[in-house]
């Protein structure tokens, strides 16, 4: 049984002032092709398919589009988990639609009955017969909240937390091997799961987990040892865990300037009564990610001796050091940009940065004798001097522009707030 997993799609999302839909495309064109190459039974996506609960049309459209043309490939079937971005009932919406296409989605459970009613999938190999037994079995975990599965995390205790957790989640997937194992004697168990398992750093989940600072990940002994491979989603770097049984294939396509290293998805063999072979595939890099920081001086000289060999130019993020207020910075910047020609790096982070007071400055400016007597402009403007922030008016008008957007029920309104808000970031 041959298997590719990949998670963490975010589709929708944007990297700043950049769109990621471009990047997006060409990810899953590559896909596309590596399923038909090589040869794939089965495409497993561990959750987070999309970066919101309510993602946008143009989301849905490159999602859906792609599993609508997936067939093609000879994949014979497709699994996909709800991740804690994805909305669960919007994810299993139109799954009665895609099980006629061989796509079997499930965006959330209720708990373990309900688990086991849904999530034991059998898998085939391309071209078997439909009266042929599985090759393998998918215990399709999605993302899990703990009340789901009885746990209260009103625990006194920080170790009675930690073992309700870790006594449920084990119980979770011990329940569905044996569901499998009475169903589908005999043959490989692959499972899902979008979780944080043993090990993580802080900078592996920056949306964060479930009780920070009591339970900062369930261990690997959750990863019950009739699983052959465990196919993560959750955090955004590729890497084992359980011994080499479970891994986390990463995002497929960057979502932050950290996101360095090389992106990946995995070819997973299984065969009954061997371990799983994994076999990492890069993802061709659609653009580069490149943060310059200095002078204006500086950071122009960098964006004019850019050079790039990927389909789609730069994207760049931008520390501007500034002695004082912003002046002509930004056209010299924008001049530098057009000296690229027509296929110009993209600015999708910006920002100008004056140098910090000495240490004590701050205390020369007096405390206000009380916060409720002054307006959330003079706060935000006291903040400003005291952290020797340049062009405080821009800030401020950005600020009035964010704060009235809540108050305002007209689409086109705020449309247009929106825009004007976008003019004044730039």
């Amino acid at each position: 049984m041959r298997i590719i997993h990949s998670s963490d799609w975010h589709l929708g999302l944007s990297l700043g002032a950049l769109a990621l839909g471009e990047e997006h495309d060409l990810f899953l064109d590559w896909l596309f092709g590596v399923l038909d190459a090589h040869a794939v039974d089965a495409l497993v996506i561990a959750g987070d398919v999309f970066d919101t609960a309510n993602p946008s049309a143009d989301a849905m459209r490159r999602y859906y589009g792609f599993l609508a043309r997936i067939a093609g490939t000879g994949v014979r079937q497709v699994i996909i988990v709800g991740g804690n971005h994805d909305g669960a009932s919007r994810l299993e919406a139109p799954a009665d639609v895609l099980r006629a296409l061989a796509v079997h989605v499930v965006g959330g459970i209720d708990g373990v009955d309900d688990a086991l009613a849904r999530c034991v999938i059998p898998l085939w190999r391309r071209g078997a017969a439909a009266d042929h037994p599985p090759a393998a079995v998918c215990l399709a975990v999605p993302y899990v909240h703990e009340f789901r599965l009885g746990v209260r995390t009103t625990e006194p205790e920080r170790s009675a937390m930690q073992s309700s957790m870790m006594s449920a989640f084990t119980g979770l997937y011990a329940r569905l091997c044996d569901r499998a194992a009475e169903l589908f004697p005999g043959v490989p168990i692959v499972a899902t799961g979008h979780l944080t398992l043993g090990g993580a750093s802080a900078a592996d989940y920056p949306e964060g987990i479930h009780q920070v600072g009591m339970i900062d990940a369930l261990p690997d002994t959750v990863v019950d040892s009739r699983i052959q491979y465990l196919a993560l989603g959750h955090i955004h770097r590729s890497y084992p865990r359980a011994g080499g049984r479970a891994w986390y294939s990463g995002t497929p396509v960057a979502t932050s300037f950290t996101e360095g290293a090389a992106r990946q998805v995995l070819r997973v063999d299984l065969a009954p009564g061997a371990p799983a072979v994994v076999s990492p595939i890069e993802v061709p890099r659609a653009r580069a990610l490149v943060q310059l920081d200095g002078t204006v001086d500086e950071v122009c000289a960098h964006v004019r001796a850019l050079r790039w060999s990927e389909r789609l130019p730069p994207a760049l993020k931008l520390t501007v050091r500034v002695d004082g207020a912003v002046g002509n910075e930004g056209e010299r910047i924008e001049e530098a940009l057009s000296a690229c020609g027509e296929l110009r790096p993209v600015v999708a982070l910006r920002e100008f940065k004056a140098p910090a007071p000495a240490d004590g400055a701050e205390l020369a400016i007096p405390l206000p004798e009380s916060l409720a007597a002054m307006s959330a402009e003079d706060v935000l403007r006291d903040l400003c001097a005291r952290r020797g922030v340049a062009d405080v008016d821009s800030l401020v008008a950005v600020f009035a522009l964010a704060t009235g957007l809540a108050e305002i029920e007209n689409d086109d309104a705020r449309r247009g707030i929106v825009e004007r808000f976008l003019e004044v970031v730039s």
